[in-house]
């Protein structure tokens, strides 16, 4: 018995799949910028957007903790940390539990998504 396709059907399953193929493409994680805006731009700004309740995060991997004009907390500015990705990474993951008495309460517990925001915070200069 033959199986035959009309172009009818191959065209329905051509769609069908590039639609399947789409939406796994959106189902990805997104990009740091959008996490960036979704987690932290409540508080945050960067490249000198002020107007936040926390401190612009402008170049703030590789620069020391509580360096810029800011009223950080005194554990924050006592700590004498330089900010990695790693300790970022640390912090991001639960801020109260690696720096008891910051002010940030926020944490991103997923690994993937705090990546993402550090790569993107490492692009801001």
């Amino acid at each position: 018995m033959k199986c035959r396709f009309s172009a009818t059907w191959a065209a329905a399953l051509v769609v069908f799949l590039a639609l399947a193929v789409g939406s796994r493409a959106e189902a990805a994680p997104p990009a740091g910028d959008a996490l960036f805006r979704q987690k932290c731009a409540l508080c945050h700004a960067v490249g000198g957007k002020g107007g936040k309740v926390g401190p612009d995060l402008t170049g703030v991997v590789g620069r020391k903790a509580a360096a810029m004009a800011y009223a950080y907390s005194p554990a924050l500015r006592k700590a004498g940390v330089v900010w990695t990705p790693d300790g970022l990474d640390r912090f991001l993951q639960a801020p109260t539990r690696v720096l008891p008495g910051t002010r940030m309460v926020t944490s991103v517990p997923q690994p993937d998504q705090r990546k993402a925001i550090i790569d993107f915070l490492a692009r801001q200069k």
